[in-house]
């Protein structure tokens, strides 16, 4: 091989080099680049499930849901104030209740005045808004609960003793009734089922 052809070789070989070097070290910053942008990426994003259950709630009838089951709570508290004063009045319940609902929690004072009971305690709840129809006019609303009484019930006044009842079961699922009007929540009937358990 003369010196010509030589040189010629080398040189071929250098550039081949040259070039080989070259688009290693470009992919090798291309790499780089993209690594760094997804470990920077990760640092900084939160996870998904991080962001799911750190967003707001994704049912649009939640507020609503939640104004009626607080209106819900407002009724047991109103309804316990009558049964333990024996009055309606300054009990809120008029706020709260209404139609069949503000009726059957009237008879019912009646019925603890008349045998002179007391109420003692207060039922677990587990209320769930079971029905919600906004478009309604008024929109209306059903809530089933699971009352739980067994730590609450009825004692005679005169005696402090504990009124026994035949219903050994103290869990009663129970049915609301409840009208949106003029913008506030009421419940207006409910029904207390002594068959079923829950």
């Amino acid at each position: 091989m003369t010196a010509a052809h030589q040189h010629h070789a080398h040189t071929t070989r250098f550039r081949t080099l040259l070039t080989a070097t070259a688009t290693a070290t470009a992919i090798a910053a291309t790499v780089a680049a993209v690594t760094t942008g997804c470990t920077k990426e990760n640092k900084t994003a939160p996870a998904p499930s991080t962001m799911a259950s750190s967003g707001p709630s994704t049912d649009p009838q939640a507020a609503d849901k939640d104004a009626l089951l607080g209106v819900y709570r407002a009724f047991w508290d109103a309804q316990l104030k009558v049964y333990r004063s024996g009055s309606m009045k300054d009990t809120g319940i008029e706020k709260v209740a209404g139609d069949k609902a503000y009726s059957k929690v009237q008879t019912t004072r009646g019925y603890y005045v008349d045998h002179g009971y007391d109420v003692k305690g207060a039922p677990a709840h587990l209320p769930q808004v079971t029905a919600l129809n906004m478009a309604a006019a008024p929109p209306s609303a059903t809530i089933t609960d699971c009352l739980d009484t067994s730590d609450y019930y009825k004692v005679e006044k005169s005696t402090g003793k504990k009124v026994e009842t035949a219903d050994d079961n103290r869990r009663h699922i129970a049915t609301y009734q409840a009208l949106r009007i003029a913008g506030t929540w009421q419940i207006r009937d409910f029904d207390i089922s002594r068959d079923g358990t829950c």
